[in-house]
């Protein structure tokens, strides 16, 4: 009986994989390059204090936010996941769905892969092709303080 229930035949998962990897593709063309864009040079500077703010908003709102930005933010890391085997910007795409997250952990996780140089420089890369300015990033220092 489960045998019947799970069994899907190579071309459908086939069928399936290939879906995935187009969504994630358009997801990296589309949808990336616009958030990176979109976001003040200084975010990776201030972005915690933005939050403890929005913690202190009025309790339904903060609510509601708090499920649809975590609920964006794990399907962003769940497809930057994906596309470290499928074509698109995986680590950049799970920097955004971590940043998105509010669970414990996330602002150490997130300042040490921003504080890669080559992460640092795809990001500035995407806003330069855009006209904006540069991400200003936390120094090591700065980080390793908080």
């Amino acid at each position: 009986m489960i045998n019947g229930l799970i069994e899907i035949t190579a071309g459908q998962l086939f069928a399936w994989l290939g879906l995935l990897s187009l969504a994630t593709f358009v997801v990296s063309l589309l949808i990336i390059p616009w958030v990176v864009t979109r976001a003040k040079t200084n975010y990776f500077l201030v972005h915690t204090y933005h939050v403890d703010q929005r913690h202190q908003q009025h309790p339904l709102l903060y609510f509601i936010v708090r499920i649809f930005r975590n609920t964006l933010g794990g399907l962003l890391l769940v497809a930057g996941l994906c596309m470290l085997f499928l074509p698109g910007q995986g680590i950049i795409t799970m920097i955004i769905g971590l940043s998105l997250l509010d669970v414990p952990g996330r602002q150490l996780v997130l300042d040490r892969l921003i504080q890669i140089e080559i992460i640092q420089h795809s990001l500035n890369w995407i806003r330069h092709k855009s006209g904006k300015e540069p991400f200003r990033f936390p120094t090591k220092s700065e980080t390793e303080h908080t």
